[in-house]
């Protein structure tokens, strides 16, 4: 681990179905602190302004804090970052939980997504392995029973 990252992204391409991990520059940290600086400066390099919200050119960002994974407490924070349907602007929303330790113990900073799946599908991360898997038979169904049908599926329940 470099410092608190891990060093390395997870760029999801759905239109293609590329999964890749991409090694990151460590001046990007140096010079953006933090899941929200960082996510801010790949939208603005990454992203034209005249971009539309809902374009497949449109980026995604789930980025775990920069202690998240550590053991600082409280440091648990996942950002995700894209440009809004509302305001065109950058959105950015915060929360807690697992997710970003996850991540970064699974060896990622940051999931990056583009692009637009031609069918309903779902990333599957477990440490080194990184698939989309089809989420068809997940259609129509709620939150709660989406989780519950992947832990099944998982063999996880």
């Amino acid at each position: 681990m470099r410092f608190a990252e891990t060093g390395f992204n997870l760029e999801v391409d759905l239109s293609t179905g590329n999964v890749e991990r991409v090694e990151t520059d460590p001046r990007l940290t140096e010079l953006h602190l933090g899941g929200l600086g960082t996510n801010a400066r790949i939208l603005w390099d990454r992203v034209p302004p005249e971009t539309d919200p809902f374009s497949p050119d449109n980026l995604l960002i789930f980025a775990a804090g920069l202690l998240a994974g550590t053991p600082a407490p409280g440091a648990n924070r996942t950002i995700v970052s894209t440009f809004s349907p509302q305001t065109k602007f950058m959105a950015y929303s915060m929360m807690g939980g697992f997710f970003a330790p996850e991540l970064k113990h699974a060896g990622y900073d940051k999931v990056i997504i583009r692009g637009q799946s031609a069918k309903l599908v779902y990333l599957w991360i477990h440490n080194d392995q990184v698939e989309l898997r089809d989420a068809s038979h997940l259609h129509g169904k709620g939150a709660n029973e989406t989780a519950d049908l992947i832990r099944q599926e998982l063999g996880e329940s």
